[in-house]
């Protein structure tokens, strides 16, 4: 099963297990404390079959708790610079909202018309998103309750679309810039050689004995 595990970047020390879980698991993002990592579950029960939950895993004593737990699909889950807030993406229909970190507090839609794969801003005053082959901006005002502008288009990119795999394909620089995965089409490559195998049966045979004559 995929559950979670760490291991310094420059390979120092061996590779250590976090979870034990039935559920797939996949990392979603850190808080600004280094403390908690917001993660997806798939539970893999005849009931919920590939239903996507949120929840919080405690680095420190490998505890996992729910944080959005519902009949819809939840991913992406990335917490905001300040750690006050939590961007997700639901699926079907496809669509970004923000709630309070660690809660309670309500939710609040932040794409219209489809959204995917939220990131904040370093400063968190911007929350993007993807929308197939577009990223979307949304400015938020930094006060005692999370208020959204009216979204809008950022840039298109015809060569970076929408994985649709469920997590983040992009990310924004310190400078501002983005990084995008550059998806190209494959040109055929012209036919250079031909083989020929003849007897092949024979051949099989002979590598593959069945012991019946």
């Amino acid at each position: 099963m995929l559950n979670l595990y760490w291991q310094p970047y420059d390979g120092s020390a061996p590779m250590e297990r976090l979870t034990t879980s039935e559920n797939e698991q996949q990392p979603g993002s850190w808080s600004p404390d280094g403390t908690t990592v917001a993660i997806v579950e798939i539970p893999r029960t005849e009931s919920t079959a590939w239903v996507k939950d949120i929840g919080m895993l405690d680095v420190r004593s490998g505890r996992v708790t729910p944080f959005m737990n519902s009949p819809a699909d939840e991913s992406s889950p990335e917490f905001s610079p300040d750690g006050r807030w939590l961007a997700y993406a639901t699926e079907g229909p496809d669509e970004v909202f923000v709630r309070a970190f660690p809660g309670p507090g309500s939710k609040h839609q932040v794409s219209s018309g489809g959204g995917t794969m939220p990131l904040w801003s370093r400063d968190g005053r911007q929350l993007f998103y993807r929308l197939r082959d577009e990223v979307w901006a949304v400015d938020v005002r930094k006060d005692d309750d999370f208020s959204p502008s009216k979204p809008r288009l950022l840039f298109k990119n015809p060569s970076a679309g929408d994985s649709g795999a469920g997590y983040r394909t992009y990310d924004i620089s310190s400078d501002g810039r983005f990084l995008m995965v550059k998806s190209e089409p494959q040109k055929p490559q012209p036919l250079t050689e031909m083989v020929l195998v003849q007897n092949w049966f024979e051949e099989l045979k002979r590598l593959v004995p069945t012991g019946k004559k």
